[in-house]
């Protein structure tokens, strides 16, 4: 039990993070457009903490992410460096190989994992993040190929 709730904090931690760094985006864009999507991606994040703080609190409750569409883009993006001179591009680009990084862990712990339950977790877990990047991805293909447009 204690393993499933250090698993569960564990993504807790990580969706505090995203909400603070959407949230650091939010206070640094000029945009009223980029401020509100910044604002509600920061939001998505705050109810996700919530939903796994149901889970924490309840070992029974069950998450209720399906997979998405797997696009692959993030894979195809290097990760750029945080700085002063970033594009939305970049912004978008980092935010999505987050959102990768996540999910992949998540996948590989599901794999590893000997116990159903467990795995059924984690895979819920890889599904959220999927859907998270896949937002992302959406985003970043917007501003990065604006010629598409």
């Amino acid at each position: 039990m204690q393993k499933y709730k250090d698993i569960i904090q564990y993504a807790i931690d990580r969706e505090i993070e995203a909400e603070i760094f959407y949230k650091q985006l939010e206070s640094k864009v000029s945009k009223q457009i980029l401020k509100e999507m910044f604002s509600e991606f920061a939001k998505e994040e705050n109810k996700h903490q919530q939903i796994l703080k149901g889970v924490f609190d309840n070992k029974d409750q069950e998450l209720h992410f399906q997979p998405t569409v797997d696009y692959q883009i993030s894979e195809t993006v290097v990760k750029p460096t945080i700085s002063d001179k970033m594009t939305l591009a970049d912004v978008f680009a980092i935010a999505m190989k987050n959102e990768e990084r996540a999910m992949k862990m998540y996948n590989y712990l599901a794999a590893d994992s000997s116990s159903e339950s467990m795995k059924k977790l984690f895979q819920e877990l890889a599904a959220m993040e999927q859907g998270h990047k896949l937002k992302m991805e959406n985003c970043y293909t917007d501003v990065a190929y604006a010629e598409a447009w």
